[in-house]
């Protein structure tokens, strides 16, 4: 399987990523909850989460749009959206083999 056909088949999200104080790492999750209810926590350290984002529910517009809202909520101190690396798709892949769920094929 080429790198086209692993990223179109395990690529289909953004990677969210936000830095927060620790004790509002609650309301972002609350706030990606609402514009993309299958958000996946990869993982979180000290305030700073990252995320991924199914591409089928939301739009780039809508993550920014969020983000300006949840500003004037809790202060987010860095912030990042961008598209499924092959880095990422190589982790999936990893994570899944190791666990006995990954085929190639």
């Amino acid at each position: 399987m080429g790198f086209v056909q692993l990223k179109s088949r395990y690529g289909g999200s953004y990677v969210f990523s936000i830095t927060t104080a620790q004790h509002e790492e609650q309301s972002v999750l609350e706030m990606l909850q609402k514009i993309s209810p299958n958000a996946t926590k990869v993982y979180g350290l000290s305030g700073t989460q990252k995320f991924e984002l199914p591409k089928s529910e939301v739009t780039i517009a809508n993550v920014f749009r969020a983000v300006e809202n949840a500003k004037t909520k809790f202060s987010i101190q860095a912030w990042g959206l961008a598209d499924t690396t092959l880095d990422d798709v190589f982790i999936k892949v990893a994570n899944e083999a190791s666990n006995g769920e990954a085929r190639l094929s």
